[in-house]
């Protein structure tokens, strides 16, 4: 049979163009094919043709919900931005009939060296998490977007936050300092490699006492806590909401260029100025601030050597010998003193300055061992908010993470109250006890004894001796 040649190669080249190349005319017009890591923009074209004749995009891994498209714009999302690093990227963009090519630049702005969004410019937590830490109720979360804040609001008389920028991490107006001081939380960064100068700077406010309101630095790697910082510059002189304003600190982490790291933002307590007011988390600097306060790192130090599967003097018969007293800023009283922790008929007692004494007693470290049951004698704490104000905690060596915290669930007046906690998820690793007393009326003290940590054998109890974890 006679082939028709020109009828074939007609046909071919009909097939070409619904296959992958562009047509003639372009469906697609950028409008703003930069991404800037400092604006945390969206990258956006526009459509000539219905956006309903789009198949999907391919290149650099990009997946369905990295854009959206509508009738007339094509939009690359900036959470799928800031994972590329600096460079030009080139994508396909599959219609029914052809494919076309757009491009988009990665602006270098340090990218890898910098945390996503450490002033909150985005006017919400994009790039960060956000945890409950009591009882998992969502309602007493801290770190909700009602917290972000206008930066030149007006706080109190002539006081505003002094951030940078627009926006700023503080007390929202329509809600009362009590209010604000009963909610509670972490708030995680996104990691990134530490660089530059290895200097960090940022600007926090509030946060009165810096066992409960501060910022850790951590190892993404290894979990473990790097550095800890409160806020020392917290006037007890100042009235209002002064506080509140924010100081610039300058935190000297050099010794970990290299690391990846992220930043932990803890608001732990429910008192007097127990929150942060925070913004402006700079991690590159070339060189370090000339005009920002030193921060100081305030970390429980995690010590070295062979750990002993039961905590030193748990029956406090040598006194508080091997527990620490925190003296942290926020623990003393007006008076400037914090002689909080006594030992009184055998037991550790928070209330060598009566009721209205607060503190935290810190154990040594021991490690989990045998059954993996640990017990503890707990009186008093009975206050009317005693499962967040005077409470104990199981932490996590190097971590510092609160395993468990527990309160006097049972408590019936000066009766001390035995309760077990199960551990043997941990065998092996390394913890400490944390005892807080965070409360100032009647009854609202702790008194702990007879710490035990190792029994070799599990001991006999039932479900309602266990301690209740108010974590979950």
């Amino acid at each position: 049979m006679k082939k028709n040649w020109p009828a074939l190669f007609a046909f071919l080249a009909l097939l070409t163009s619904f296959g992958a190349g562009c047509s003639d005319e372009p469906s697609i017009l950028s409008i703003n094919p930069e991404f800037d890591f400092n604006a945390l923009n969206d990258v956006t074209y526009e459509l000539i043709e219905d956006g309903s004749s789009i198949s999907h995009l391919e290149g650099h891994n990009i997946a369905d919900g990295d854009y959206e498209i509508s009738s007339s714009l094509l939009t690359i999302k900036k959470d799928y931005l800031i994972k590329l690093a600096p460079g030009r990227y080139d994508f396909s963009v599959w219609f029914r009939q052809h494919s076309e090519t757009i491009s988009l630049i990665v602006l270098d702005k340090n990218n890898e060296y910098r945390l996503v969004n450490g002033s909150f410019e985005t006017g919400d937590y994009f790039g960060w998490s956000s945890e409950t830490i009591f009882k998992g109720e969502s309602n007493l979360l801290a770190f909700d977007n009602s917290s972000i804040v206008i930066n030149n609001e007006i706080l109190d008389s002539a006081f505003a936050y002094g951030g940078e920028g627009n926006y700023v991490y503080g007390m929202p107006l329509a809600m009362t300092k009590s209010d604000f001081e009963e909610k509670m939380g972490r708030l995680v960064s996104s990691s990134f490699i530490l660089g530059g100068s290895g200097f960090i700077t940022y600007r926090m406010g509030a946060a009165k006492n810096a066992d409960l309101a501060y910022i850790s630095v951590v190892d993404s790697i290894s979990g473990y806590e790097l550095a800890r910082y409160g806020n020392p510059l917290f006037d007890k002189n100042l009235t209002g909401l002064a506080n509140a304003s924010l100081q610039t600190y300058q935190a000297d982490l050099s010794a970990h260029i290299g690391k990846k790291i992220h930043f932990v933002i803890s608001d732990w307590g429910g008192r007097d100025w127990d929150f942060l007011t925070f913004d402006a988390l700079e991690t590159y600097l070339e060189s370090p601030l000339e005009n920002a306060s030193e921060a100081v790192d305030i970390k429980p130090v995690a010590g070295a050597g062979y750990i002993p599967n039961q905590v030193a003097n748990g029956d406090f018969s040598d006194g508080l010998n091997h527990w620490h007293v925190s003296a942290v800023a926020g623990w003393q009283k007006s008076d400037g003193t914090s002689d909080t922790w006594r030992v009184h008929e055998g037991a550790a007692k928070s209330n060598s300055g009566g009721d209205g004494s607060r503190g935290l007693l810190r154990s040594s470290f021991f490690r989990i061992d045998g059954s993996g049951i640990a017990s503890l004698e707990i009186g008093a704490a009975q206050g009317s908010r005693f499962d967040k104000d005077t409470f104990v905690s199981v932490k996590e060596r190097g971590s510092n993470r609160e395993i468990i915290r527990f309160a006097n669930s049972r408590h019936n007046g000066n009766e001390m109250i035995k309760y077990y906690i199960d551990l043997s998820d941990y065998q092996g690793e390394v913890m400490y006890f944390e005892i807080i007393d965070n409360a100032t009326e009647s009854w609202d003290t702790i008194f702990v004894d007879n710490v035990i940590t190792y029994y070799e054998n599990k001991p006999v109890f039932d479900y309602g001796q266990m301690a209740v974890n108010l974590n979950f």
